[in-house]
Order: C-alpha cells, then structure tokens, then sequence
C-alpha cells in the first residue's frame, strides 16, 4: 500500500472508533452493535485498500510510482533510434522519468539532464531486473 492510502486509512479508522465510543458513550445499549459496526466498517476498508493496491493494475502502478519516487528512480534502460531505425543513442541506469507528446525528460545518475525529443525517430524505455 502507499503511503497515501496508509495514512487515509488509518484516519479513517481513528474517526470510526471516535464515532463507536461516543455511540458507546451516549448509548449504553448500543454498546455492542456499534462495535461489530464499527469493526466491520474498518475491516472493510482496509480490505478495500489491500485488494485495490495487489489486485489492480492501477494499484500497482502506485506502488511502483511510489518505489521509483521514494528510490531515486528505477533500473531503466532507454535507446533512441532514428527514423530508419539505427541506435543514435543509449542510456542505462535508475532514473524517473517525464514525458510529454514530444519529448522524454531525466537526470541520469550522474545529474546530468538528458533531453530527448522523438518526433523524428523512436525511444524504447526498458524496466531492467534489479540483481
């Protein structure tokens, strides 16, 4: 799970106990049905989250978002071809990058700033194993 998620959660989860001990509180009847209510919202929601970020593409996503911006980026390897589909160019290393319509943007490892742009040819950008 992000971290995001995390902290919504677990906020989520502060404001349903609030919520069950004032029921609790006010309500000496309602002691026990507000509990299982409560537990049951919490444990659903944090089962929504779990299956959301391993069971998703889109959650998925996130977490490698989150691993890149959180690592200094990941093992990538770019290679930039010409229109006739001859290598111009090679990059490998860990990097974030950002892209656009016309061009692919990163810093590589050793902070230099690489601009790509590739309406006249192609780029490839290659997640590597990590050892």
């Amino acid at each position: 799970m992000t971290v995001g998620a995390i902290v919504g959660l677990s906020l989520l989860t502060l404001v349903v106990v609030s919520v069950v001990a004032l029921l609790c509180y006010q309500y000496k009847k309602a002691r026990i049905p507000s509990v299982i209510v409560g537990l049951i919202i919490v444990a659903a929601a944090w089962s929504i989250g779990a299956w959301y970020y391993t069971g998703t593409e889109a959650g998925k996503r996130a977490i490698k978002t989150q691993q890149s911006n959180f690592g200094g980026g990941i093992e990538r390897r770019i290679t930039v071809y010409d229109v006739e589909g001859d290598v111009i160019a090679k990059y490998e290393g860990k990097f974030d990058i950002e892209y656009d319509n016309d061009r692919i943007l990163f810093d590589d490892e050793d902070g230099l700033r690489h601009i790509i742009y590739y309406p006249t040819g192609n780029v490839i950008v290659d997640e590597v194993q990590g050892n």
